[in-house]
């Protein structure tokens, strides 16, 4: 299939993503919708967020995965398949974060710096998301002030930047695989995170969506246009994790009528799943 020479900015792309929506897999469709407007209801619903600061971080995280899976399924729906799962990828991340917020962790594996031998962990996770925040802005504020062409005022405003942000070594930051394992979450960072990263970079995987290939194996051209190969399992991987995200908020923000109507989205999504070939002990089909 292909679009117009404007390609994917083509005016016709909006009943395209339409047409995939309603014909490709609408079973996955009508749980994408579902569950979109139960984590919409959710982020509107005033919180009491005055208690910790995690739980302003775990709200506004929630926040930023429903977008994300906004995003995931924007682009799945019009066929950008590489960049679509790379947002699921993003998804996940964020899903993992809004759980530890949530739960207002201290870290064990998910800190880049360990505790020393015999040392208890003491990092929490919203300090360490913050100092990585912090990191950032100080690599980048000291590259922006040794570029030569960097005006003096501007190098003023910068190191007063670095005076504020501190000594890099003072701060923390996230090791995702690490706080994967905090969250008990290993096998499904492995199936989800780590085999949609192959998407989220120009690998020889994602490469591979651009190519023609005949039954043979042989090349026989590029591949211009939308690509629904993976649109239901793309599909499928941004539900998990936007449930991944859902669940840990509602440990800490859920009354038990929420907790039910979740848990009925948990069901609904794994009865569409195990029939594509996931086993009810399978790491997609339990770990939510």
């Amino acid at each position: 299939m292909t679009l117009s020479r404007d390609g994917f900015l083509s005016t016709h792309i909006n009943a395209l993503a339409d047409e995939a929506l309603r014909d490709y897999c609408p079973g996955h469709a009508a749980l994408v919708e579902q569950i979109n407007s139960f984590a919409i209801a959710l982020l509107i619903v005033p919180r009491d967020i005055q208690q910790r600061d995690a739980d302003l971080f775990a709200v506004t995280l929630l926040g930023r995965a429903v977008q994300d899976f906004e995003g995931a399924v924007l682009l799945g729906a019009r066929g950008l398949r590489a960049q679509s799962r790379t947002m699921v990828r993003s998804t996940f991340e964020t899903a993992l974060y809004c759980v530890a917020a949530s739960r207002d962790m201290v870290l064990s594996q998910g800190a880049k710096i360990k505790p020393k031998k015999g040392e208890a962990p003491t990092t929490r996770f919203v300090d360490a998301f913050d100092g990585g925040h912090q990191r950032f802005r100080g690599q980048v504020a000291a590259e922006l002030r040794d570029m030569p062409e960097v005006p003096a005022e501007t190098e003023a405003v910068l190191d007063a930047l670095l005076d504020e942000i501190g000594t890099p070594g003072k701060h923390q930051d996230i090791d995702l695989h690490g706080l994967a394992e905090d969250l008990g979450l290993s096998d499904l960072y492995t199936v989800v995170y780590r085999s949609l990263s192959q998407d989220a970079h120009p690998s020889t995987t994602s490469l591979q969506h651009h190519l023609e290939v005949s039954a043979t194996g042989q090349i026989t051209g590029l591949h211009i246009g939308p690509d629904y190969l993976q649109f239901a399992d793309t599909l499928a991987l941004a539900v998990c994790s936007l449930l991944v995200a859902l669940e840990g908020f509602m440990e800490r923000f859920g009354p038990p009528e929420e907790q039910e109507a979740l848990r009925a989205l948990v069901d609904a999504y794994r009865k569409l799943h195990e029939p594509l070939g996931a086993q009810p002990d399978s790491p997609i089909a339990t770990a939510v």
